[in-house]
């Protein structure tokens, strides 16, 4: 926090934000703005266009559910059956242990069947059924399969897989502070099970500007700041009013002795946008950055105007009315917030009377407070709000899990990464000096930016839960924490924040019910999703709802009905935004293919899932040419990974097994397979000088013949024969 010298009086009327200003010489090599990356796709707005989706996804997710579609068995030593044998053992378990069709997404009236696929270690072999089978399932099949005396054990063929990771390309490159680390917090582990879904994150600071990488979560907030009239000076809002429903960030930058008598000049901040990065930048959108809780809502509400700074009076009533208390004068808050960020402080005591009444009242609506402790390194309960009651208050850690020098300590509830000046936090920034301009990203350090990440935290821990008061969050944060890696002076709470552990023992809270359209089908398939392991969620897109269970969710929206989603599936469908991405919601439940797989129908598209590919959506133009040439079961057989858009000319594809399918405006969408296809990727693909397939591969008398842009691909007696246009 930035102390103002001369200024003791008004030190007890004003707060400033707390993120740390970044010294010149201090900064790390990048440049700490770095521009918006593009993206072009084509047009994602129509789902029923022929323009396919332009989706981008990270790495593959595991099947965390326990559903497989395989068993190891290993025969005892010297019983070693012939084929037809073992055949017969495979035959009488998928017989005693599997009813028809009921492999988890098998279509009904199918004899139940078991495939020796492979042999592993120690000469166990591999064994298939013809669908994916659940806990229950497998736990029955595996106990009929020992009951044969040729058999040693038999246990499930498990899939194993990488964390749920972003694809947003900071994320891999810049944000330490969220990746798997001894000083980091492995968020991946946490967004297994929640992203902030159906979460409202209120961030009181000095407004928000237009981002790319934030405007897709922003909600309708308001202006708080109260001070317009007369010249510029502290806590002046800049826009000409006072309270008004505009929250956008007008810029704390201040001339020559504006801010204080003797203080230098300053750029803009523009600390509110960087701290709603932290908490809720959109993930999984190709984008820059990720947010902790990248599904959640944010609620921009300024209190904070010129040198940074506010009164305490307007961010108390900030506070009531982010939570949804009514304020005589404003518009009611159609969007009450489920967590409450304050990365601003000053320095007192005791929390005023008026601001712990802006608290109390959040409090008492079910709204949690997370609090910056300040950059001081002095006890926290010489610092506001950092000493009221009720709330989280975060101090900072560094990107070797140690107590930042700046950080407050004390009276502290826990710490997250806040960075130093070797190793800063990037987020999401604008790139004006003054007023606003484009949108940016930057590096920052300080509590400004622990308290946004725990605010992150405390959203997918309420989407776990949202029963859970605020006290109670408290205390599963507090019971979570780990221990620091690195030292504390001073004492850091609880210790560090640790997300996964956080989420996961808020999704293990018992007594939950089902009801309505979602009870109904989970009282008819309760056997594959397992126990409720939440409450209903509502207020998703299109007036939607959902419920967790042991292995999966089941999703409800008017349109769509209850449809359950769970494995695979549901990993590339989160991948793709979920419901409030271009797939929207399911419209059937998982089913098998008839090809040794499973696929799942949404709104906008299908998700296809094989143990040997991984699940990924295919839809749009690019998903009609492909379920014309056969789905999974034609030419091109099952998608490998998802669709990227972004090419050149404006284009798309997506690979498959044996092939892929490149989709332009001008050319629509082609597929490209065999020798034909390998010709045009060794000439660079649709870069190169054929550019775009204009037709697919065709027989013209003893050859095959595919038609590009720039050429022409003939395929004769195992030879290639390329001529241009």
């Amino acid at each position: 926090m930035t102390s103002f010298p001369g200024r003791a009086l008004a030190a007890a009327l004003v707060l400033t934000l707390v993120g740390a200003a970044v010294p010149a010489a201090a900064r790390p090599p990048v440049d700490t703005t770095v521009p918006v990356p593009s993206r072009h796709a084509p047009g994602t707005e129509d789902l029923g266009a022929e323009v396919p989706g332009t989706e981008e996804s990270g790495a593959d997710e595991p099947r965390r559910t326990g559903a497989t579609d395989r068993v190891v068995v290993k025969f005892r030593d010297g019983a070693e059956a012939a084929p037809r044998t073992r055949e017969r053992v495979y035959a009488e378990a998928a017989e005693q242990a599997l009813p028809r069709g009921a492999a988890a997404g098998g279509s009904g009236g199918t004899a139940p069947r078991l495939d020796e696929v492979s042999e592993t270690v120690d000469s166990a072999r591999v064994v298939a059924a013809d669908g994916l089978l659940d806990a229950r399932q497998l736990e029955t099949l595996t106990a009929a399969l020992e009951e044969d005396p040729a058999v040693e054990y038999a246990e499930p063929d498990h899939l194993a897989g990488i964390a749920a990771v972003p694809d947003d390309p900071y994320y891999a490159t810049s944000q330490w502070n969220l990746r798997p680390a001894a000083a980091g917090l492995d968020l991946p582990a946490a967004w297994d099970r929640a992203t902030g879904a159906g979460q409202t994150i209120a961030v009181v600071d000095t407004g928000i500007t237009p981002h790319p990488d934030l405007d897709a979560n922003v909600l309708p907030g308001h202006d708080f700041v109260s001070l317009h009239a007369g010249g510029v000076q502290p806590g002046h809002s800049r826009d000409g009013d006072g309270w008004d429903p505009d929250p956008q960030d007008e810029g704390d930058y201040a001339g020559l002795d504006e801010c204080w008598s003797g203080s230098a000049a300053r750029t803009s901040s523009w600390h509110g946008t960087h701290t709603a990065g932290i908490a809720a930048a959109r993930g999984n959108n190709a984008t820059g950055v990720a947010g902790v809780a990248y599904d959640a809502k944010l609620l921009p509400v300024r209190a904070l105007g010129a040198c940074g700074d506010g009164y305490i009076s307007d961010i108390a009533v900030a506070i009531a009315w982010a939570a949804g208390h009514d304020v005589e004068g404003v518009p009611a808050n159609p969007h009450p917030a489920t967590v409450v960020n304050l990365s601003l402080g000053f320095r007192s005591s005791t929390c005023p009377a008026v601001l712990q009444e802006g608290i109390d009242r959040a409090l008492a609506r079910g709204t949690s407070v997370v609090v910056a402790a300040g950059n001081n390194d002095r006890d926290a309960r010489e610092e506001s709000p950092a000493n009221c009651r009720g709330v989280i208050t975060v101090a900072a850690t560094t990107a070797q899990g140690a107590r930042a020098g700046y950080s407050n300590w004390g009276r502290v509830t826990l710490a997250a990464p806040g960075g130093d000046p070797s190793r800063q936090i990037l987020s999401t920034a604008n790139a004006g000096s003054a007023r606003p301009g484009s949108g940016s990203y930057s590096y920052k350090y300080g509590t400004s930016m622990a308290s946004p990440t725990v605010a992150g935290v405390v959203a997918l821990v309420r989407e776990t839960d949202p029963s859970l008061s605020p006290a109670q969050v408290k205390d599963v944060l507090a019971a979570t924490a780990r221990p620091l890696p690195g030292p504390c002076p001073g004492g850091c709470g609880a210790g560090l924040v640790h997300p996964r552990a956080a989420v996961a023992r808020a999704t293990l809270q018992e007594g939950y019910t089902v009801q309505g359209a979602i009870g109904w089908l989970h009282a008819r398939i309760g056997s594959s999703t397992g126990a409720p392991r939440s409450h209903e969620r509502c207020g998703l897109a299109q007036e939607g709802c959902y419920q967790e269970f042991e292995h999966g969710a089941i999703y409800w929206s008017p349109d769509s009905g209850a449809r359950w989603v769970h494995g695979g599936v549901r990993s590339a469908w989160h991948r793709a935004g979920g419901v409030n991405g271009v797939l929207g919601y399911p419209r059937s439940g998982e089913r098998s293919n008839g090809a040794g797989g499973v696929q799942q129908l949404f709104q906008g598209g299908t998700v296809v899932w094989s143990a040997g590919t991984g699940g990924a959506a295919v839809r749009g133009a690019i998903g009609g040419r492909w379920a014309a040439l056969g789905a999974e079961t034609g030419l091109l057989g099952y998608p490998l990974g998802r669709e990227r858009g972004g090419l050149v000319g404006g284009g798309a594809r997506q690979d498959f097994e044996r092939g892929r399918v490149l989709w332009s405006p001008a050319t629509g969408a082609q597929p490209v397979r065999g020798a034909i296809g390998r010709a045009h990727a060794d000439l660079r693909g649709e870069q190169g000088r054929l550019g775009y397939p204009v037709t697919p591969e065709h027989r013209s008398g003893d050859s095959v013949v595919q038609h590009f842009q720039g050429g022409t691909i003939r395929y004769r007696h195992g030879g290639i024969t390329i001529s241009s246009r």
